[in-house]
């Protein structure tokens, strides 16, 4: 039994010195180099006009008569549903991208900057823009 000892040390320090030059490469996930990053699900757009203020109220009192100096219908009415009409209205983009990591996020933006459903994303600085690929 004595010559079977120092064989089984010799195969157990080889055993040992091989695990541990061998360490697997584990690829990173693709999610946690860019936690920003995803796919565009939809892209709507949404208009609203913006509300007339207790101020704007206050300071616009009584009836108001437009005549357009270029021909056109004259408008009559309270001050305040004049002013109201003058205002353009608000659009705003709403996007939903899917994350990387699965989880969803909506983004409000001024413009659409040509996103369609589908493109692969990012989100900067609160903004979302295509990927550089």
């Amino acid at each position: 039994m004595k010559p079977l000892l120092p064989a089984a040390v010799l195969l157990s320090a080889l055993a040992a010195g091989a695990a541990a030059q061998y360490t697997p490469q584990v690829p990173a996930p693709a999610a946690a180099s860019c936690p920003e990053c995803g796919v565009v699900r939809s892209v709507k757009r949404k208009e609203s006009t913006s509300p007339i203020t207790a101020e704007e109220r206050k300071s616009t009192a009584g009836f108001v008569a437009s005549v357009p100096l270029g021909g056109g219908k004259p408008t009559m009415g309270s001050s305040s549903d004049v002013r109201s009409e003058m205002k353009p209205p608000v659009v705003t983009y709403e996007v939903v991208v899917r994350l990387d990591n699965g989880n969803f996020q909506i983004v409000t933006q001024a413009d659409a900057d040509g996103l369609r459903e589908g493109d692969k994303v990012r989100i900067d600085r609160g903004k979302v823009v295509l990927r550089d690929k």
